[in-house]
């Protein structure tokens, strides 16, 4: 079996927001919109002289043999293709990949992966070594996120993302904390009632609050610290969860003395409680979110 073992930047956009729009828009005009915003992306990937490997399902696996032309596909991607229904997850890494039958294997290409799956959509996640192999100069666009563990993986990698209007806070991720009650919950019909001052919203079964700087949340928290889009909460199977996405993490609390943080996980709600956006609820800038889970 022919093998060839090469130093690349692998470039993975995985392309969400799909199901949706074939709910909303039809079978065929959401094929339609999805495969050009697919051909968009194997466009700029090309026209920098990336190397398209596949696609599978929604998404783009490329190689460049030059990192910056790999981070300026990117930027292009991220800065020319429109901002609606469908965004981007992409990732980048750099390292030796193992090139057989079409197609591309190897530990670079899982951590790629990885990124891409951890990212929010519209986002750009950077590996250490992606950014090492690039030149001094072509580093400017970037801004280390946070450091971050991933599954199957011992070591926390440093990673890093595109510099853009949300500059939240970067907090490295708690490491050991307990992750308040995630025993199993009855399946049962709740409502979830959330008060930030003055404005109150709540969801039910398949109903979503999001939170964030942007004005198209339903709570919008309009502090530097706090993420254009920070946090959601949902419910789904008789369950209540905070989606936390943010950079800068959530101080979620159930009473006095039991604060916990938590970045880019989902965790599993009970009873009441309080979230503060990016700062511990006990400083005096904190902004203060109240839940309340009840039957209804």
């Amino acid at each position: 079996m022919d093998q060839e073992r090469v130093l690349a930047a692998v470039l993975l956009a995985d392309v969400v927001g799909s199901t949706p729009l074939y709910d909303r828009i039809g079978d065929n005009a959401a094929l339609q919109q999805i495969s050009d915003y697919l051909n968009a992306i194997r466009e700029i990937v090309a026209r920098h002289g990336g190397n398209f490997i596949h696609s599978k399902g929604d998404d783009v696996l490329s190689l460049f043999e030059k990192p910056e032309a790999a981070l300026t596909a990117v930027c292009q991607i991220s800065g020319e293709l429109p901002k609606g229904s469908l965004r981007a997850r992409i990732g980048l890494h750099f390292g030796p990949v193992i090139r057989t039958r079409g197609d591309v294997f190897g530990d670079v290409v899982n951590v790629t992966a990885r990124l891409s799956t951890t990212a929010n959509p519209g986002e750009v996640l950077i590996s250490q070594s992606f950014f090492e192999a690039l030149s001094a100069e072509s580093r400017s666009p970037l801004r280390l996120l946070d450091k971050m563990a991933f599954k199957g993986k011992q070591e926390l990698f440093d990673v890093y993302t595109l510099w853009s209007d949300d500059r939240a806070l970067s907090t490295q991720i708690v490491r050991g904390a307990t992750i308040i009650n995630r025993r199993s919950a009855p399946e049962r019909h709740i409502n979830l009632v959330i008060r930030y001052g003055d404005l109150l919203r709540s969801c039910r079964q398949g109903e979503f609050v999001t939170i964030g700087r942007s004005p198209e949340c339903d709570i919008v928290v309009e502090r530097p610290w706090v993420s254009r889009h920070h946090a959601t909460f949902t419910i789904s199977n008789g369950r209540a969860r905070l989606e936390e996405r943010s950079s800068s993490g959530t101080f979620l609390s159930t009473g006095p003395d039991h604060e916990v943080f938590v970045r880019r996980e989902d965790v599993l709600l009970f009873g009441s409680g309080v979230i503060s956006p990016g700062l511990r609820s006990s400083l005096s800038e904190a902004q203060i979110l109240h839940y309340e889970i009840t039957l209804g």
